[in-house]
């Protein structure tokens, strides 16, 4: 092609696919599942950036009983009044076993009925023996409250926990 001619830049592109908000989320995740725990980081994080370090922190499985209750015990996510970082924060917290969310958990579930909450939570707790039981009891208990799919959706994963 006689019209095309190819100019070299005098620079070589870079090119993110993570904001700088993102990349502060992962650096929080990774550093919280260690427990390194700052309230100063903590305080500089926007909402949108808490929920990406403690869906992040969910998916690391190194993540402690002990870490959990400094965190908690530092910021009390567990009395957030924000739905997606209560969510996030009881799914890192039943993962990990901790014993202590799981009432506010199922309170959580029972009075906020979206599935986009109630369907992880209540899979994550079939699939811990300890309180398997107990929250399929308090979904019984209150199953009325909840749309007819996502009923039918949690009495499948009840099912499924109980095969």
């Amino acid at each position: 092609d006689p019209f095309h001619v190819e100019f070299p830049l005098p620079f070589k592109a870079v090119v993110s696919t993570q904001s700088t908000g993102q990349q502060k989320s992962i650096q929080v995740a990774k550093a919280w599942s260690v427990g390194e725990i700052s309230v100063d980081v903590w305080k500089s994080l926007s909402s949108k950036q808490v929920i990406a370090t403690l869906t992040l922190l969910h998916d690391y499985d190194n993540v402690t009983k002990d870490i959990i209750g400094q965190l908690e015990s530092t910021f009390n996510f567990g009395e957030s009044k924000n739905s997606e970082i209560l969510f996030a924060w009881c799914r890192v917290c039943i993962k990990a076993r901790y014993d202590k969310i799981v009432d506010r958990a199922l309170q959580f579930v029972t009075t906020q009925g979206r599935m986009k909450f109630v369907r992880p939570i209540f899979r994550d707790l079939f699939a811990w023996d300890k309180f398997k039981q107990y929250a399929i009891r308090v979904f019984e208990d209150n199953k009325d409250f909840y749309h007819n799919i996502c009923r039918s959706m949690v009495e499948k994963d009840i099912l499924a926990a109980k095969a």
